[in-house]
């Protein structure tokens, strides 16, 4: 099974040097992360859900996209618009990501406009990722303000959204909020207590919340 992880040690040594550094894995009981700065925007499912999966994530990891947009849908489809799973994104940009940073803000200023504005950029950025991963940082934020205007928001209220850094702090408070709660790479997700890290298929995540589903119900 690949594992997403961006952790120096792991490119450097692989998924052994991750277990010998004496990390989290798959399936380790955790303290759930802190959730000051969760914001609604950020949120999918009922709050009555009786397994929330929180995720840690970065706009420019590869890892991430994959997840993003080949097993995020199935569990939103089966498990979130079903009342079993909430959903909550949280940000964890990587200081080898030139962009994560920006783009993560770029996601927030998107919804400060229309909250399901949020997951549509969230997408977008995602699917597009390798277009704007490659430009400098000011073509960089260009390139998100067309993708807002192509989403049918403001241009020009989402380009000062972005050039004023209004959720740059939010985002410094997902991150920190990982660091606390042991992320070091991404994706990271915590699934209720049990913690999980990589990109990992719907099927895995299935057995995942199929035995947080029964626990819940203990």
């Amino acid at each position: 099974m690949k594992k997403g992880l961006s952790r120096v040690a792991v490119l450097n040594g692989g998924w052994a040097a991750w277990l010998a550094a004496g990390y989290p894995v798959e399936g380790a009981s955790v303290a759930a992360p802190r959730e000051e700065s969760v914001q609604e925007m950020t949120v999918l499912g009922s709050a009555d859900a009786p397994v929330t999966i929180v995720e840690f994530s970065d706009y420019q990891c590869p890892y991430c996209q994959q997840h993003a947009l080949e097993t995020l849908p199935r569990i939103v489809e089966m498990y979130v618009d079903t009342g079993q799973v909430r959903y909550v994104y949280r940000d964890f940009p990587l200081p080898s990501h030139a962009h994560a940073q920006q783009a993560a803000e770029a996601a927030r200023c998107a919804g400060a406009q229309d909250a399901s504005a949020y997951w549509e950029m969230h997408e977008r950025l995602f699917t597009e990722q390798s277009e704007w991963a490659a430009q400098e940082a000011e073509e960089a934020g260009t390139t998100f303000a067309a993708y807002a205007g192509e989403l049918g928001l403001d241009a020009e209220a989402f380009q000062e959204c972005l050039a004023s850094g209004t959720f740059a702090e939010q985002v410094e408070q997902d991150q920190s909020a990982g660091f606390e709660a042991g992320v070091e790479g991404t994706p990271c997700f915590f699934i209720n207590d049990q913690f999980a890290a990589g990109a990992y298929s719907f099927e895995n995540f299935q057995q995942m919340i199929e035995a947080a589903l029964v626990e819940a119900e203990d």
